[in-house]
């Protein structure tokens, strides 16, 4: 990781503050070459059943994709 580099864990920190400051709601997905997919979205809107990654077009879930991150640690590494 670089000097000036955020990690996963500190910049998943910062999008669910933004997103709680915001009313809105971050889900976790397994991405479809591993690693999560970040959505932000509203709390009222679930992902579809079935829906896998940011990939999937259902229902138009991944207009929320935000990010996408390999690994999430424990605590900040940065």
């Amino acid at each position: 990781m670089g000097e000036f580099t955020t990690c996963n864990y500190c910049h998943l920190k910062r999008i669910k503050e933004r997103a709680k400051k915001n009313g809105m709601k971050v889900t976790l997905i397994t991405g479809w070459r591993g690693g999560k997919d970040v959505f932000v979205h509203p709390p009222d809107v679930k992902p579809p059943k079935g829906f896998k990654h940011k990939c999937d077009s259902k229902e138009g879930f991944n207009q929320y994709f935000t990010a996408w991150m390999m690994e999430i640690g424990k605590r900040c590494e940065c």
